[in-house]
């Protein structure tokens, strides 16, 4: 069976407030479509932090954070230690462990990928390409999700002769394990992969 492909734009995402209420978040996707925070086997989003506070806790669910724009921030993890983020770096923690962001001295900006750890195993990967430059990847998952955080780039599923472009800010979602070709266009471009596999089938990177 061919991958089946969704191409998320801005005006598809949603404004929600976070689950502790103490702020707001852009979901990006949520899986399946129109679970709530209790109940989401998957979710991606965007979060601007204004303040220094704590995080959400979610019981049963991995998350992967990468920090997008400001200076660093730290995380503090009650009893499990605290981890200075690095920009376009993915970090991996628990869901459920108390955690407190201290911001950097400046506003942030996070993309936040969840997974319900008895369903799914989530991987991520940023990868910055040259202008007219191409990668390709091969991920054992049954959806790939690719976000563009910079330029516009090109992408190929599954050596299909037609690319779906992808702009700054949109998101490409592929369900069906599919070789990628992604091309950057007429500038450098910084584009977003995670995988999501079943706990039967581990997700990994390769290019």
């Amino acid at each position: 069976m061919s991958p089946s492909i969704r191409h998320l734009r801005p005006s598809d995402y949603r404004v929600m407030p976070w689950k502790n209420g103490l702020g707001t978040t852009t979901e990006l996707v949520v899986h399946p479509p129109g679970t709530g925070l209790d109940d989401f086997a998957w979710r991606l989003s965007i979060a601007d932090l204004g303040a220094s506070g704590p995080f959400s806790t979610f019981p049963g669910i991995e998350r992967i954070i990468l920090q997008t724009e400001g200076e660093p921030m730290t995380l503090e993890h009650a009893g499990q230690g605290r981890r200075r983020l690095a920009l376009l770096t993915p970090y991996r923690f628990d869901g459920a462990w108390p955690t407190h962001g201290e911001l950097g001295g400046t506003p942030a900006r996070d993309f936040n990928i969840m997974a319900r750890r008895a369903l799914f195993r989530p991987s991520a990967a940023v990868h910055s390409l040259a202008r007219g430059s191409s990668i390709r990847l091969c991920l054992a998952a049954e959806t790939q999700v690719l976000h563009a955080f910079r330029g516009r780039v090109a992408v190929r599923v599954g050596g299909s002769d037609t690319a779906t472009e992808l702009d700054c800010a949109e998101t490409l979602i592929v369900d069906g394990q599919a070789e990628l070709e992604i091309t950057a266009d007429a500038e450098d471009a910084v584009v977003f992969v995670a995988a999501l596999a079943s706990m039967a089938a581990p997700a990994s990177f390769s290019a």
